[in-house]
């Protein structure tokens, strides 16, 4: 059996490595998004507390993953890569899905309020650092 901080590491890893948000994003979002990927990945990891390692990546492996692409998309975002109406339905569906996986089936997003925060992107004088607090604010609210 590993060591549950150990699998915390590991799972943090697998978000952290995602060096092409430092290309898209100034330091700051950038650091905000790690930070808060990282914080995700490990409460994923903790939920495995007691279960062996086989039974703890097969329960791990689909979260991180979402969480994997929802930094992608998050990341995009904040971006400004979701200029277009049609995209940022496309992204808060998806964003719907994976916050779903990733934070439990029970957790349910107020969609009016990701559409405001997602559409916020388009508010003058708006940063990738604000954006991304806005979003993990109604997440962490949420969730």
């Amino acid at each position: 059996m590993t060591d549950l901080n150990a699998r915390i590491e590991r799972a943090k890893k697998e978000v952290s490595g995602n060096e092409s948000l430092l290309e898209m994003l100034e330091t700051g979002a950038a650091t905000e998004l790690f930070n808060w990927g990282s914080s995700l990945a490990a409460a994923i990891a903790r939920d495995t507390e007691g279960m062996d390692d086989a039974t703890a990546d097969t329960s791990m492996a689909p979260r991180l993953k979402a969480l994997r692409q929802a930094v992608r998309s998050m990341g995009n975002w904040a971006a400004g890569k979701y200029s277009d109406p049609a995209d940022r339905l496309q992204l808060k569906s998806k964003l719907l899905e994976q916050f779903k996986l990733i934070l439990g089936e029970s957790m349910e997003l107020p969609a009016d309020n990701l559409n405001t925060v997602i559409d916020s992107v388009d508010v003058p004088g708006s940063t990738p650092h604000s954006l991304l607090l806005k979003l993990k604010e109604l997440i962490e609210k949420t969730g």
